[in-house]
């Protein structure tokens, strides 16, 4: 092509790219669909909506609080019941199911496992304002018993979903490996107080907890109680019904130094059981308690627990946060 002709075809191409233009700015924008409008709204008013219904859960959540605060005030027993509480509520779960409290354990008291978890249930109940799920209402009320006993703020999310059913009592499929003795077994939704070390950890793996967080969770037995035989009657003592054990007139705590104060003494007691070490009475552990320091990785965090206070307080709050979630 020469010269001349570039030249005269030059103006003729910047013409149509004006005229192209001009149309395009003539041509009216499309108008935004109605959806996307209505849906603009609905999301301002989702968002006007919710956030007065969080606001109500964190004072009905603070009010609840405080109400443990009393309560434990009144009886200290109480904070080592109401963890329980929370603890049953929130691992015993179907197969798969990820998320922890549930309020499932309102129709799980009748179980074996659940003996006098009735009244610490019905004072939960009597104290839950409303604007809280039974569900967050159990998680944040085993935080603040700890709190009330002087253990570490659990901060605690809200929002969690009532179950409408008991939860499976057993699992699907036992967590085993083939050559396991019985107490390498996971069976059961909430753990038995027979278990290995093997057991222990196959069971808390499937909550979701590390090693660490395992034996800190543990450590809520510094506050706990359990039944004993003693001054009960020959009635009882011939036939263990579940009212002898709901009503059983002696309880003893895990560890006696100070049973209602939430604290590290747990390990430096679980510590002394192992160096033959401990007084009569100090102590009124249970297989899975000793288990902690018969295998050396649980061992590792029983000693840095007793030697280390905030270290435990810290790796608690975050079993306990991540168990309930």
């Amino acid at each position: 092509m020469s010269t001349n002709e570039g030249m005269q075809k030059a103006p003729c191409t910047r013409l149509l790219l004006v005229l192209l233009a001009a149309t395009r700015a003539l041509t009216p924008a499309p108008k935004p669909a109605a959806v996307t409008r209505r849906t603009a709204v609905a999301g301002v008013a989702a968002l006007a909506f919710a956030s007065p219904a969080r606001a109500r859960r964190r004072n009905a959540a603070e009010q609840l609080r405080q109400a443990v605060f009393g309560a434990v005030a009144d009886d200290p027993t109480v904070a080592g019941a109401l963890l329980r509480l929370a603890f049953h509520d929130a691992v015993r779960r179907a197969d798969g199911q990820t998320r922890g409290a549930d309020g499932s354990i309102q129709y799980e008291i009748p179980d074996a496992e659940n003996v006098r978890l009735g009244r610490p249930l019905a004072l939960v109940m009597a104290m839950k304002p409303d604007g809280l799920s039974v569900a967050d209402a159990v998680a944040v009320a085993g935080a603040a018993a700890v709190e009330a006993s002087g253990g570490p703020r659990i901060a605690i999310g809200l929002g969690r979903l009532d179950a409408s059913a008991a939860a499976p009592a057993t699992l699907g499929r036992p967590i085993a490996q083939p050559g396991d003795e019985a107490r390498d077994v996971v069976k059961r939704t909430l753990p038995e107080p027979g278990l290995s070390t093997v057991g222990l950890r196959r069971y808390f793996r499937r909550v979701g907890l590390s090693d660490q967080e395992l034996v800190a969770l543990m450590g809520a037995h510094t506050l706990g109680r359990h039944n004993t035989l003693l001054n009960m009657t020959k009635a009882c003592l011939r036939n263990l019904t579940r009212e002898c054990l709901e009503t059983a007139p002696v309880r003893a705590p895990f560890e006696s130094r100070t049973p209602d104060a939430f604290d590290n003494s747990y390990y430096s007691l679980l510590l002394a059981w192992d160096d033959r070490s401990l007084e009569r009475g100090e102590a009124n552990f249970i297989p899975t308690d000793v288990a902690l320091v018969l295998d050396a990785s649980f061992r590792r965090h029983v000693v840095a627990f007793a030697r280390s206070e905030p270290l435990f307080r810290t790796t608690f709050a975050r079993a306990y946060a991540k168990l309930v979630r």
